[in-house]
C-alpha cells in the first residue's frame, strides 16, 4: 500500500543558529518546536505524536523524547527519540507518516536540538584507540578516504569540488539566515588556497559548526488543507543502510549506499530524477554531494564530477540545489534545514532564491558511524511536491 501524497508538512521552525554558547540542546529543541507548531496554525493541544534527534553531545539521555514532551506539557500516544546520523530528519518524517498511517497519532512533530560545547569544552568520540594514533579520526578523513579513491578511479578534482563549495556559499548570501551570510561569496581560488584539512579535503570542503534546532510538523493530507499554508506533499520515500566502503560488502555486492533509498522513493513517487525541480544533498564535505549524485541517478557511475561544472548546481541551473546554502554555508543542523528549505521553496517563499515553479523538490539525509568498525552509511530520502 503506497503512502503517496497521503500526509504533508504543514509547518517549519528553525531557531537562530551559528555559533551560540549558553543555549542549551533542550531549549534549542523546545524553540523550534514552538516555531514549527505556529507555522503550521495549530497549538500544542493539537500535538499528539512527537519524534527527537537522540542529543549526541550531551551523553546518556534515556526517555530524550518523553522528557520534550513533559515540557511542552503535551500528551502524547506516540514518542520516540531516534538516531539515525544526519539521515535521522527525513527517517523522522518517514516514521511520522507511517505513525499516522497505523492510527497511532494524528499531528507529528519532528524535532531536533544541538549544543556543541555544553560543558564548555569539545565533544570527543569514542572508540578512537586504533585510529587515534594514525589522525584517522572521525567523518572528515573517512570522506577523504572516499574522495582519494573518486579521484583515482574517476578522475575527479578538487576544483570540481570546489564548484560545489562556492556554488552552495553563493545561495547562502542569499540567506540571511545563512550562519555564512555576512562572510560573503568565496571563489575557486578561495577554495583552492583554504587550508588542507585531511587529503584531499580542504577547509571548504567541510561542513560548518553549529549549534541550533530545527522542527517540522507532519499530518494527514485531509488535515493539512484545512491549514494556514498550502500543504507540501509528501509523495515518495525510502531508506538504505550499508557498510558497503569497506569489506567484505565490495566483494560480496554491488550495491552503492543511497541506491535503494533512491528507487524506493522515485517508485512511490511515480517520477523519474528528470522530475526533479530542485535538490537539498546532504553535504557535510563536498564529496558526499559527488557520490549522492551518482547513487542516486541524476548522473552516472564516475560523472559526478562532469556533473557539477558549469553551474548545473545553480540557482539557474539544471538540478537547483542546496537553495539556503546546505551544512556547508547556511549551517549544520543534522539536514532538519534542507527539510525546512525544501518546505520553503515548494511554499515559493525563498525570495531571491527562490527557484522559479518549484513543483518538487528531492531531499536525503546521510549518517552514520565513521569511527567505528565497520563503519556504518544511512541514506533517507524525501521526495516533496507542493
Amino acid at each position: 500500500m503506497s503512502l503517496k501524497d497521503k500526509y504533508a508538512i504543514v509547518g517549519v521552525g528553525l531557531t537562530k543558529f551559528g555559533k551560540i554558547p549558553g543555549i542549551s540542546t533542550m531549549s534549542f529543541t523546545l524553540q523550534a518546536i514552538k516555531l514549527a507548531i505556529e507555522d503550521a496554525g495549530l497549538t500544542r493541544d493539537d500535538v499528539d505524536g512527537l519524534l527527537v534527534i537522540s542529543p549526541v553531545m550531551m551523553g546518556e539521555q534515556h526517555g530524550w523524547a518523553g522528557r520534550v514532551a513533559a515540557l511542552l506539557e503535551v500528551s502524547t500516544t506516540f514518542t520516540a527519540t531516534m538516531d539515525l546520523g544526519g539521515a535521522t530528519p527525513i527517517g523522522m518524517v518517514q516514521t511520522a507518516a507511517m505513525a499516522i498511517e497505523a492510527g497511532m497519532c494524528t499531528v507529528v512533530v519532528c524535532a531536533f536540538g544541538n549544543q556543541n560545547s555544553p560543558a564548555g569544552v569539545p565533544f570527543v568520540m569514542p572508540n578512537l584507540q586504533f585510529t587515534l594514533p594514525y589522525g584517522d579520526v572521525g567523518a572528515i578523513p573517512f570522506q577523504a578516504h572516499i574522495a582519494q579513491r573518486h579521484m583515482h578511479d574517476y578522475g575527479l578534482t578538487s576544483r570540481q569540488l570546489g564548484e560545489i563549495a562556492v556554488t552552495f556559499r553563493k545561495h547562502a548570501c542569499l540567506n540571511p539566515e545563512a550562519q555564512t551570510y555576512h562572510k560573503g561569496p568565496i571563489t575557486i581560488e578561495d577554495h583552492q588556497n583554504s587550508p588542507m584539512i585531511a587529503d584531499p579535503l580542504r577547509l571548504y570542503d567541510c561542513c560548518l559548526n553549529t549549534d541550533g534546532g530545527g522542527a517540522v510538523v507532519v499530518t494527514s493530507a485531509e488535515r493539512a488543507r484545512e491549514l494556514r499554508h498550502r500543504p507540501v506533499y509528501i509523495m515518495g520515500m525510502g531508506q538504505s543502510h550499508s557498510a558497503e566502503v569497506m569489506p567484505p560488502w565490495p566483494a560480496k555486492t554491488e550495491h552503492r549506499g543511497g541506491l535503494k533509498a533512491a528507487e524506493m522513493a522515485f517508485r512511490m513517487a511515480g517520477i523519474t530524477q528528470k522530475d526533479i525541480d530542485v535538490a537539498q544533498l546532504y553535504d557535510g564535505f563536498t564529496i558526499l554531494v559527488i557520490t549522492e549524485l551518482e547513487n542516486f541517478g541524476f548522473c552516472g557511475k564516475g560523472e559526478g564530477g562532469s556533473f557539477v561544472e558549469g553551474g548545473r548546481l545553480g540557482l539557474g541551473g539544471e538540478l537547483p540545489s542546496n537553495t539556503a546554502g546546505g551544512l556547508l554555508s547556511e549551517g549544520h543542523l543534522m539536514g532538519m534545514g534542507h527539510v525546512v528549505e525544501a518546505v520553503r521553496q515548494l511554499r515559493g517563499e525563498c525570495g531571491q532564491r527562490q527557484v522559479k515553479d518549484a513543483e518538487t523538490c528531492f531531499v536525503n539525509g546521510y549518517g552514520g558511524a565513521p569511527h567505528e568498525y565497520p563503519p556504518t552509511l544511512s541514506y533517507s530520502t524525501l521526495i516533496l511536491r507542493r
